[in-house]
């Protein structure tokens, strides 16, 4: 492999003309569907010799959160998976069933085990501060409730249709209805949870194109304008790979939503 230096044989690594040392290479120059370039472009005199990063080659992954593409998977043969998704620049190979990859799929049988596991406790949530703790006045026991119907409309309503998972994320701006909901819910910043200003910075846009996006609210929604610059700046992205960053924001709510979306004859 080509290296640019003779003092770091680590390729994630440069030589640091001031600390005189081998520093690792700036994961802020990432981002998803790329790769640092053997030590990071820089020669041993502090020269650049290439760009920080280069695209992952053909049958690579990078999800922007480490410095080097990753080979796609294969599904395995003969065990009854298929195919949800195939690997893109971005994401890997989903295959069915698939539980951390694909929001879209659940085994059956873990979703009874976790269906009860909710029931077990918010029963005995709701017993113990009946018993215990009458002068909150049922509070802690509405938000048991709720939380258990968050967790229950989750696993039975928020999963994607699998052609859904696999559409180019343009499907959620072609879609005005569940576009609005989303908008509803995701640009309010406050309240304690993740909105579209988090969703932003997950999609590797600096913090002054953010600023100016919510300072433009009152004419154009953040969220809007955010998909369409994912849509520009990441078009192989889809929407079950916006489902995955709503899933690490702990936007369950925002995933529902998508579920709403249904394949037609023009998705891909």
């Amino acid at each position: 492999t080509m290296s640019y230096s003779y003092l770091c044989t680590d390729l994630q690594t440069y030589f640091n003309l001031q600390t005189k040392q081998c520093v690792s290479c700036d994961m802020k120059w990432i981002k998803p569907g790329y790769e640092f370039v053997p030590n990071c472009g820089y020669a041993d005199d502090g020269g650049r010799r290439d760009s920080r990063t280069q695209k992952c080659a053909d049958n690579y992954w990078n999800d922007g959160k480490s410095g080097k593409c990753q080979m796609c998977s294969a599904c395995p043969t003969g065990v009854g998976l298929r195919t949800v998704r195939q690997c893109n620049a971005t994401v890997d190979t989903c295959c069915e069933p698939c539980v951390y990859c694909c929001v879209s799929l659940f085994i059956p049988g873990l979703v009874i085990i976790v269906l009860l596991a909710c029931v077990m406790v918010g029963a005995l949530t709701y017993f113990i501060y009946k018993r215990k703790n009458k002068s909150c006045q049922g509070r802690p026991i509405k938000g048991a409730l709720s939380v258990l119907f968050m967790s229950i409309l989750f696993l039975t309503q928020g999963r994607l249709f699998p052609q859904v998972s696999a559409a180019p994320l343009r499907m959620v701006l072609d879609d005005l209805d569940v576009l609005e909901e989303l908008i509803i819910i995701l640009d309010p910043e406050g309240h304690g949870v993740k909105c579209t200003r988090h969703l932003a910075s997950y999609c590797n846009f600096p913090s002054t194109w953010i600023n100016y996006t919510y300072s433009m609210r009152d004419s154009k929604s953040p969220l809007k304008t955010l998909l369409e610059g994912v849509t520009t700046k990441y078009p192989e992205w889809t929407v079950g790979d916006l489902a995955r960053l709503l899933g690490e924001m702990g936007r369950t709510d925002a995933i529902v939503v998508l579920a709403k979306l249904r394949p037609s004859v023009h998705t891909v």
